[in-house]
């Protein structure tokens, strides 16, 4: 559904990405994480046609996203909060956002209570947007992007400052309607675990994993171990311990490898084995985790 290949974008001599891909399975969820700065607010301001990549292929469905008129036509964007003004209420915002995708008066109202309910701002519709709060601000952001009824959803950060109980609920409400292909950026590692189909990891603009949840959830819960050590021993530690059979999948992070193993008892094994190689600074036994995968991806060295 979302193909994104080796996609490079610079700011003067900054590259924003730097051979990002991703890909997206249609009527999915699908979260973009990664630090700051790394390039998430560029990925998604490509696929809604904002901005053009000075290199590599993006589609949507099939087609370029050089192809503007047709890729806007399948696409929503949650707008920033600052692009609501404070000074109408959401019910006008809605009919206003409704009547410039070209929707009947009658089926502008109808969506305007579908989502109003949905949204749970149903005593907020006919009063400014300036006497309710961020978080209620930012529903109103959501049900402007729904208002069109788009197959393609695109939010940067559009989810921060709800309930995360909200935000789950929400995003299993757009999976459930098997309609809608969802591409969000947020580092709510919990909220992935429990909304998202997939998932690409991105760092200085590249992409470090792109992978479906199913397959990683394989991996998630099984016993493993974080060993630590200094990078440039990474890829000899690492060729060491694909030959160890007591090794199974193997991540490996910037100066971090983490082990899966099919028993706590192979750990010490695991970890001798590396000590005679490198210098272990750190082995953490561990369950292995979302966010243990994130980290040996892409926390720095020390």
């Amino acid at each position: 559904m979302i193909e994104a290949r080796n996609v490079i974008k610079r700011y003067g001599s900054v590259k924003a990405l730097d051979g990002f891909e991703m890909s997206v399975e249609k009527n999915t969820v699908h979260a973009i994480i990664g630090p700051n700065s790394s390039g998430k607010t560029t990925a998604i301001r490509i696929l809604s046609t904002a901005i053009r990549p000075d290199s590599g292929e993006v589609s949507i469905d099939g087609i370029s996203i050089s192809n503007v008129r047709e890729i806007r036509a399948m696409i929503s964007v949650v707008p920033e909060l600052q692009a609501i003004p404070d000074n109408k209420p959401p019910r006008k915002l809605l009919e206003g956002a409704g009547k410039a995708a070209g929707l009947s008066r009658e089926e502008v109202k109808y969506r305007i209570d579908v989502l109003a309910e949905l949204m749970g701002i149903q005593q907020y519709l006919d009063k400014k947007v300036v006497e309710a709060s961020r978080g209620i601000k930012r529903r109103v952001a959501l049900s402007i992007a729904l208002i069109n009824d788009a197959s393609v959803i695109l939010m940067d950060g559009s989810l921060a400052e709800l309930d995360p109980g909200f935000s789950a609920y929400f995003l299993n409400f757009l999976k459930e309607s098997r309609d809608k292909t969802v591409v969000l950026t947020t580092n709510n590692i919990s909220l992935i675990e429990k909304a998202c189909d997939s998932v690409t990891i991105i760092k200085e603009g590249a992409t470090l994993m792109n992978e479906s949840m199913s397959s990683i959830r394989g991996n998630i819960g099984r016993p493993g171990v974080m060993l630590r050590v200094s990078p440039i021993n990474i890829p000899k530690v690492e060729s060491v311990l694909k030959n160890q059979i007591y090794a199974n999948r193997i991540q490996v992070g910037e100066d971090y490898l983490l082990i899966e193993v099919d028993d706590y008892l192979h750990i010490p094994a695991i970890i001798r084995q590396a000590s005679a190689f490198a210098d272990v600074y750190e082995a953490r036994q561990t369950l292995i985790s979302l966010e243990d995968i994130y980290n040996a991806f892409i926390e720095p060295s020390t």
